[in-house]
């Protein structure tokens, strides 16, 4: 079997595995060991296996993960999403749906500390839905905002998703944070616009007693607002201010992340034992990660031997098809596969295939991993196995999965509305990045 038939057998052999239920990272090793074995032999391929994994747990750059996942799970157990909360009632009250676009904005403030989108959903689904529920709220409304919001958690920087994109395609971190800024600013405007027009439709109840509470002067509600947006504006502005001042590296950056966030755990007493499962959390998290990025390590070698990667830009660009075609072509795969595979193993599967192709069209590496990312989002809420509308199902009562489908399903539509405006106008994700 000739070694391009054998990348070709590799690729359906891994998607039919994962499909079936295989853990991604153990599917991409095993299929990669065993593609590299019949390309190059037994030998040289065992002592691949043994190089990918001693270097990728030993890069230096990887330590990101760990930090930032450590950052994000001390956050959250402070505390810090019911005051983003509360906080954002103080801005939102009077509107109509005001407590949905409270969760929303909420979410946005949290992602700045978290950048996971499953702890986004789950975190703000158990601080925001039962006022949401005690004021009448429609579930479809209010699951489905909430599922929406969470989904700010892997675009707003520091994003795991943009993290892992700019490691295993060697582009500058900081770039790519840079790049996600006005695309996560554009979603939120764009939610909170979809919740008011949602409103009207599935009529919430009015608006809660926390909210007419607050409206006792302006100059309160400003000075309330401030102090409770404060630990997560902070933590934001020295982790991020002190990157782009270049103050510290990346790596430094998620260091004084997690390090700020385990003093501001400490400060507001976090039990011992909450303390102790934000760092089993993380470790879980990582362990999981790294695994994925072994196998992608693993796999990139069958790649490279069979020449898969070439073979593929090649038969693109005789098939007379155009750069953009081969975008929307990309696109919608990963659209398609979103409904049935994790957002982070998504990104470490595909980039690998499809980079080289989207260097070989043209496109800005920052864009595409924006639109990557963005696209990627979809997946997190499109039904049948979108993993945020089962984190909100988990995380509130009384809802069926059914009505949290339905409720996102506008919020799906915004975001390929989204999409379209991302790839339209390039300037809003590489504006920033151009001045850097």
């Amino acid at each position: 079997m000739a070694p391009l038939e054998i990348g070709y057998l590799s690729i359906v052999v891994m998607f039919a595995a994962v499909i079936l239920g295989a853990p991604i990272g153990l599917a991409m090793i095993g299929v990669g060991f065993a593609g590299f074995s019949l390309i190059i032999g037994v030998a040289p391929a065992l002592s691949v296996l043994k190089t990918a994994a001693f270097e990728t747990v030993t890069n230096y750059s990887y330590t990101l993960v760990p930090l930032f996942l450590l950052m994000g799970n001390l956050i959250s157990r402070s505390g810090v999403a019911a005051d983003l909360f509360k906080g954002a009632l103080l801005l939102t009250r009077g509107w109509s749906g005001g407590l949905a676009a409270a969760g929303v904005t909420a979410s946005a403030i949290f992602s700045t500390v978290s950048g996971s989108s499953l702890a986004t959903a789950s975190t703000m689904t158990r601080v925001a839905y039962p006022e949401m529920q005690a004021h009448g709220y429609d579930p479809r409304l209010s699951t489905g905002s909430l599922a929406a919001g969470g989904t700010l958690g892997i675009l707003i920087p520091p994003s795991i998703a943009l993290l892992l994109y700019a490691l295993i395609t060697e582009q500058s971190v900081g770039t790519m944070f840079l790049a996600g800024i006005l695309p996560g600013i554009l979603a939120f405007v764009l939610y909170i616009v979809t919740i008011l027009i949602m409103a009207r439709i599935w009529k919430p109840a009015p608006g809660s007693p926390a909210v007419a509470a607050a409206e006792e002067g302006e100059s309160h509600s400003r000075l309330d607002i401030l102090r409770l947006f404060a630990p997560s504006l902070v933590l934001f502005g020295l982790v991020m201010g002190g990157l782009y001042g270049n103050f510290f590296t990346p790596t430094e950056a998620g260091g004084v992340g997690a390090a700020l966030a385990l003093v501001f755990a400490l400060w507001r007493r976090v039990p011992r034992k909450e303390l102790l499962a934000a760092c089993i959390e993380t470790v879980g998290t990582t362990g999981s990660i790294f695994l994925i990025l072994i196998g992608a390590e693993v796999f990139g070698f069958v790649l490279s031997t069979s020449q898969l990667s070439m073979a593929l830009v090649d038969f693109l660009n005789n098939s007379g098809f155009g750069p953009w075609q081969v975008l929307f072509a990309i696109l919608l795969f990963y659209i398609v596969l979103g409904c049935f595979m994790e957002s982070l193993a998504m990104i470490l599967l595909t980039v690998p295939v499809f980079f080289p192709v989207i260097l070989a069209n043209g496109f800005d590496p920052i864009w595409f991993g924006v639109i990557a990312v963005v696209t990627v989002e979809l997946g997190l809420i499109t039904p049948p196995v979108g993993m945020n509308l089962f984190m909100v199902k988990s995380a509130s009562r009384g809802v069926s999965i059914g009505q949290i489908m339905t409720g996102v399903v506008p919020f799906v539509i915004t975001d390929v509305i989204r999409l379209g405006i991302l790839l339209a106008f390039p300037a809003i994700s590489l504006l920033f990045t151009g001045r850097m």
